[in-house]
């Protein structure tokens, strides 16, 4: 049974909706108790008065025979269980019914006070027993009369209570099983089944993540939570499912990539040697793009082994050393002079050096900057530039990109840093800047977008300054 009512959300709501209706009715049973308990001496005291003025009353008195006062008095000690009525006049006792019993007096009622509820004298003769009285004292309506009194057995009143609070107890179930099974079928209706159904849909989408719902699916117009978390369940599984075709369309290009990177090694192995060639000549010009050529082609070997290194599950971890920024940014501004020749590109670097990897800091000044570049001459910039500044502030060094170029569009400056996320460039890869935010993060710095606007863009990259 404990199982039961474990595991069936349903057969234990109904279980707690009949619990909570019975406390309520247990809550209000003893108000309603000592209620009938007062009722009931009420009524007596009307009976007594009736029989009072009867009995004593002059004109009563004197025309009612020996057999009718027999029986009115038969009748009133057959309906109030009283053993004895007594009327107080002038200072003396008139005996109405009955004498005095031999019992004891353990409760004591006076009705000229008012009607209170006495919920310790209803509890008493609850448990009544024996040959305990109840004393009521009530006013007379024969006139010189000061009050009226009777003995009245406690266990008579509590086998009253006790019946009463058995067609109470019956009622209370009845009540109970009939509210709880409204409200049972109402959250079945309501909660239990949705939640079935999509607790269902989860254990579905957890077997089968990849495989999507066959037929349409069902209109979700419920306003409340749980129309809400049908919504986010569905959303949820759209979006997993777009991951996971994601990551197949990934690990397809990562493997083309591993392949196309191991030919493109031996290729860029070959423009090394050619560009080794071209330093070695003697006309000045010649020999300096044959240096920058042998650099640019070394980083891109180097950048094909971080491409094997990472399919092999090897990621390259960063080699620190003192590196001037300014070295890096020039180097940098003069590769972006000759990609875009329209593009003017300023710097404010100071003589600063920092921790880093020089290698590592060249590609991520070199993403944000070509990123800016791009962006301006796809959009028709007028004047477009590319600012390189620095200071140090601290341990750290701040190093701001900023362009003047046409900003970022809204739906996209909350997941700029996420892959495979397009800027207002077409035909570009969205792995530029979540490369340099990883590299940054590696070295133990932080890539952050500063502002965005019609104005232009600017990215601010901290790293640690050199000791």
């Amino acid at each position: 049974m404990r199982r039961l009512f474990s595991r069936n959300i349903s057969a234990l709501l109904l279980l707690m909706t009949i619990g909570f209706v019975l406390l309520a009715e247990l809550l209000l049973f003893i108000p309603s108790l000592a209620s009938f308990r007062q009722e009931g001496l009420e009524m007596r005291a009307r009976a007594a008065a009736l029989v009072a003025e009867s009995l004593t009353g002059s004109d009563s008195a004197s025309g009612m025979s020996r057999e009718a006062s027999a029986m009115l008095a038969k009748q009133f000690m057959a309906q109030t269980d009283a053993e004895f009525l007594a009327a107080f006049q002038d200072g003396r006792t008139v005996l109405v019914l009955g004498s005095p019993p031999q019992g004891t007096v353990a409760i004591v009622t006076d009705l000229r006070e008012g009607s209170e509820l006495s919920f310790m004298a209803t509890a008493m003769e609850f448990f009544a027993s024996g040959d305990a009285y109840l004393r009521l004292i009530a006013p007379s309506p024969v006139e010189g009369q000061d009050r009226l009194e009777m003995l009245i057995p406690c266990a008579a009143i509590g086998a009253e209570l006790r019946a009463y609070a058995g067609r109470i107890a019956l009622l209370s179930i009845l009540i109970a099983l009939f509210v709880g099974a409204l409200i049972y079928l109402a959250m079945l209706r309501l909660i239990v089944s949705p939640v079935r159904k999509l607790a269902a849909e989860m254990t579905a989408f957890r077997e089968a993540p990849e495989q999507g719902r066959r037929g349409p699916a069902p209109a979700l117009t419920r306003e409340d939570e749980i129309g809400q978390l049908q919504r986010e369940f569905r959303e949820m599984k759209q979006s997993l499912r777009a991951a996971f075709r994601q990551r197949e369309r990934l690990a397809g290009l990562g493997l083309s990539v591993t392949k196309i990177n191991h030919d493109l090694r031996n290729v860029l192995s070959t423009a090394l040697l050619m560009a080794d060639r071209l330093s070695l000549s003697d006309d000045p010009q010649l020999a300096e793009m044959g240096e920058r050529l042998t650099r640019t082609v070394e980083r891109g070997v180097g950048l094909t082994e971080e491409v094997l290194e990472y399919s092999s599950a090897r990621e390259p971890e960063p080699v620190s050393e003192r590196v001037s920024v300014r070295a890096v940014c020039d180097e940098v501004a003069s590769e972006l002079r000759t990609a875009f020749p329209r593009v003017r590109v300023m710097r404010d670097v100071p003589n600063i050096s920092v921790s880093a990897d020089p290698e590592q800091l060249h590609r991520i000044l070199s993403n944000l900057a070509r990123n800016a570049a791009e962006a301006m001459v796809h959009a028709g910039t007028t004047n477009p530039q590319v600012k390189f500044a620095a200071e140090s502030v601290g341990e750290t060094v701040i190093l701001t990109i900023s362009d003047t170029g046409p900003g970022l569009p809204e739906n996209v400056e909350d997941r700029i840093f996420l892959p495979f996320t397009r800027g207002t460039r077409e035909g570009s890869t969205g792995l530029g800047l979540s490369i340099s935010k990883e590299l940054a993060e590696g070295m133990g710095g932080s890539l952050e977008l500063m502002e965005t606007g019609e104005h232009g863009t600017s990215f601010i990259l901290g790293l640690p300054a050199a000791a």
